[in-house]
Parts: C-alpha cells; sequence; structure tokens
C-alpha cells in the first residue's frame, strides 16, 4: 500500500460544472470536504441528518467560501423506509 503523504488541497481540480454530494457534511471530514470543494468550483447537496445542524455549517462555509454554491438535504440513512 502505498500513502499519498504528499497530497494537498492544491491538488484538487477545477470542479465547476460538478455536482457533489457530502454525507455528514455538517461537522469534522464532512464539513471539511464540504468547503474544499465549494472552494474549487463544485456544487454540494450537504446531506446531513439535522437539516438546522447542517444550515448553521452551511453558514459558516459561506463565510468562508462567499460563492459556495451549497444545498442542504436531510438524509438519515438509518430510515431507508
Amino acid at each position: 500500500i502505498r500513502l499519498m503523504t504528499d497530497w494537498k488541497a492544491t491538488n484538487i481540480p477545477d470542479l465547476s460544472g460538478k455536482i457533489v454530494l457530502v454525507t455528514g457534511a455538517n461537522n469534522g471530514l464532512g464539513k471539511a470536504s464540504t468547503q474544499l470543494v465549494a472552494a474549487n468550483g463544485a456544487q454540494v447537496v450537504m446531506a446531513v441528518r439535522t437539516v438546522s445542524k447542517g444550515e448553521k455549517a452551511a453558514h459558516l462555509i459561506r463565510k468562508a467560501v462567499p460563492n459556495a454554491q451549497l444545498a442542504v438535504m436531510a438524509l438519515d440513512l438509518a430510515n431507508l423506509a
């Protein structure tokens, strides 16, 4: 297994015209991933269990990335009925 120890956020290409779905987008790695791909031009669907928490996260991301194209949507994988 080869580890990518030299990876940087600058390795992310231009994502303009792409739509990215991020689960758990309101905190942790999901939030960080959302911010990075939004900063690189992607439209991001933020799939979260609690929409109010997702909206808070989206607000913070928009402060850091003013042109971020974000849509917050409820997604609870524990309830697929």
